[in-house]
């Protein structure tokens, strides 16, 4: 319907105009595509599928929110846990939603979405142009499984079976090294398979309750483990049955050393990383971030980063920088901060509900 501006009334009037002015003072964020870069993958609040990805374009050093929803127009679920990105596609696993929302790294379009034969999934990882695995807690956040995915039609063609809360994965010369966190429960092994065969041939003893893993520059596998947690009848930490939370370097197949890392303190620590150069590693611990050498004997004693409490963390590949994602609660937007080697804080960026962690692009 054609309007005749001079037939209205001037109060009508007025009120249409600032209704126009104020649509096209809108703003809309621009959709960074095909543009390098990093995700944030924000967590969101159990239960309230809230959770969201966030786009850091490198070149233009802009942080744009919740690309997932403003390309497909819908929401993405509920609590993303990691985000991988492999040949072309970035693979969302969205746990409590029990699928994987698999979009185009570039434009961020939906894919395919992968939910059947899913149950608690955590962590994805591309094996072959053909072939991932996906590593799953099941419906009772204890029973461990690998899920076999085929690249072609994103449907789960095995299931393998691991220590409970299988969790980060790593490739090397054909093998998967998997992280049993225990889920709910507890555990204390990495599961080896043989991507040949899909079939787990080995496993190594570490600390209780391994979640993340890395390899050095010569090759050793270093394992983080949180801990174990028992609990009084008032639901305190019973600190005299717990375990502390351990660093493991793993050589041959064998754990060559463990460091105690000193305090129990719920989460334990987690999201363990690695610089460019093979010889650095950092984690959280205590919502602090630590850094500590390959060639070093035993865990640090204070943080490299100590003043804020961090949920996430991540190291970039291209240039070292240490990514910490900030959560200051299940609810309110969260932030990821940028610091350099000499752990002064760069720059500063707004992102969703409860970043978690990182996916490079």
């Amino acid at each position: 319907m054609k309007i005749n501006f001079f037939r209205l009334p001037k109060l009508l009037l007025l009120c249409l105009l600032i209704a126009i002015q104020a649509c096209e003072n809108d703003p809309t964020p621009e959709i960074p595509l095909g543009s390098a870069g990093y995700f944030v993958v924000n967590e969101g609040g159990f239960g309230n599928s809230n959770t969201s990805i966030s786009f850091y374009d490198r070149d233009k050093d802009v942080m744009t929110n919740d690309v997932f929803t403003a390309k497909n127009g819908r929401p993405l679920g509920d609590q993303s846990q990691s985000l991988t990105v492999f040949e072309g596609n970035a693979y969302i696993v969205v746990q409590h939603s029990a699928k994987v929302e698999v979009i185009n790294a570039d434009d961020f379009s939906s894919v395919k979405t992968i939910s059947d034969g899913i149950e608690s999934p955590r962590y994805f990882l591309g094996i072959s142009s053909t072939k991932g695995y996906l590593s799953d807690w099941g419906a009772n956040g204890v029973t461990g499984t690998v899920k076999v995915i085929d690249l072609g039609s994103f449907t789960v063609t095995k299931t393998i079976p691991t220590g409970k809360g299988a969790n980060q994965m790593l490739l090397k010369d054909g093998k998967v090294y998997v992280a049993n966190s225990g889920g709910f429960d507890n555990d204390n092994t990495i599961s080896i398979i043989d991507t040949s065969t899909d079939a787990v041939t080995s496993t190594i003893t570490v600390g209780d309750n391994p979640n993340s893993i890395q390899f050095d520059k010569d090759g050793n596998l270093w394992v983080l483990s949180s801990g174990k947690f028992v609990y009084n009848d008032d639901y305190s930490v019973d600190e005299v049955n717990s375990t502390k939370s351990t660093i493991s370097k793993v050589t041959n197949g064998t754990e060559a050393s463990r460091f105690p890392i000193e305090g129990i303190v719920y989460p334990g620590a987690a999201h363990l990383n690695i610089n460019k150069a093979g010889d650095n590693l950092y984690y959280l611990f205590a919502g602090a971030v630590y850094s500590i050498s390959t060639s070093a004997a035993a865990a640090p004693a204070n943080p490299l980063v100590g003043d804020k409490y961090f949920y996430g963390l991540a190291v970039d590949p291209f240039n070292d920088d240490v990514l910490a994602c900030e959560a200051p609660d299940f609810s309110s937007a969260g932030k990821v901060y940028v610091y350099r080697a000499n752990a002064t804080v760069f720059k500063t960026y707004n992102v969703g509900i409860a970043p978690n962690g990182i996916g490079f692009k």
